[in-house]
This record gives structure tokens, C-alpha cells and sequence, in this order.
């Protein structure tokens, strides 16, 4: 019997608006881990879409020019805040072009909240057969049923990234006009 996937988005605690300041201290926290791990992967994979961001910041980090996309969709539509339109289950939009044989892999999202996302991806990265492969996220909800190897931190409420801040013709104050 599946569980309910939006029952997980429930269960946030109010939401935290996030700075690129902390996106990129949460990014330096998962890079950090991996030093103490002494992982290096060979190439990044993100998680389209929102994975992507947190994604490219480690690739760049570590000097890594390897980063691939996998497209995950999970939501129906894209909505703001935690009242998500979603789908019964993720379904994989954009494979892998990459061969990842007797590589070392570092999966990337934005966060887990049920963890169905990651549980795809992780039955699909061991059908490629990777040497290793190991994942991250900005922010880890306690109740997710999946626990990435690296999180750069655990939250109960509901971010809302500052890349979110660019939608529907609004544009975020910050920006210098043209």
C-alpha cells in the first residue's frame, strides 16, 4: 500500500525563507562532510529541477565539471509553498546520458521531504551500476523515509529557497533594473 506522498508535505512546521547565505553555508556543510568521508566522486548528477542549483554550487566547489541532470517530476503543477499538486509517485522525465560504470557518483536534490524522490533514484542509479554512489540534499525533513549520506541541514518547516524568488513577473527587489 503506498502512503499518501502529500501527508509528508503536511507535516512542515511553518516555512523559513532562505538567503543565498545560507543556501551557501548549508552547501560548504555537505561539502565539509564529504572531506571527513574522504569522498571524492568522479561526476555530479542533480535532480532536476530544484536539485540543480545546490547541484552546480558543489560542482563548482569541488572543481567538478562533471555534473549530469536526471528530470524527476513530481509535482503536477508547480505551486508555491508546501501545498504541492502532486502526483500518486515520481516519475523519471529525463534519463541519464552519462555511462556511470565503476564511477563514483554524487546525487543531488534540494531536499528530501517523503523521500520518494530519492527512492527512485536510487533503484535507477543501481540499474546503471555505479562503483559508488552517495546523496545530498540542502535540507532533510526528520520524517522523510529516505536519509541521505549528506543534508546540510534537518528542518521541520518548509523553505522557501531564494531562486523561488523569480516567478510569475516578479521580479526580487535586489535586482538592478536595465
Amino acid at each position: 500500500m503506498t502512503t499518501d506522498p502529500k501527508k509528508f508535505y503536511e507535516k512542515s512546521k511553518g516555512v523559513v525563507n532562505l538567503s543565498w547565505q545560507d543556501v551557501e553555508h548549508d552547501t560548504l556543510v555537505i561539502i565539509d562532510k564529504m572531506k571527513n568521508d574522504g569522498f571524492e566522486p568522479d561526476m555530479i548528477v542533480s535532480i532536476a529541477r530544484s536539485g540543480l542549483i545546490p547541484a552546480a554550487l558543489i560542482a563548482y566547489t569541488l572543481g567538478n565539471k562533471q555534473l549530469y541532470v536526471v528530470k524527476i517530476d513530481f509535482s503536477k503543477t508547480q505551486r508555491a509553498g508546501k501545498d504541492q499538486d502532486l502526483m500518486e509517485r515520481p516519475v523519471i522525465t529525463q534519463e541519464l546520458t552519462k555511462d556511470v560504470r565503476g564511477l563514483k557518483v554524487l546525487v543531488v536534490d534540494e531536499m528530501a521531504v517523503s523521500g520518494s524522490t530519492l527512492k527512485m533514484m536510487k533503484s535507477y542509479m543501481d540499474m546503471k551500476q555505479p562503483r559508488e554512489v552517495r546523496y545530498a540534499v540542502l535540507y532533510k525533513q526528520p520524517w522523510s523515509e529516505f536519509s541521505p549520506d549528506y543534508a546540510g541541514r534537518e528542518i521541520e518547516a518548509w523553505p522557501i529557497y531564494p531562486w523561488k524568488e523569480l516567478r510569475n513577473n516578479v521580479l526580487d527587489p535586489r535586482a538592478k533594473m536595465a
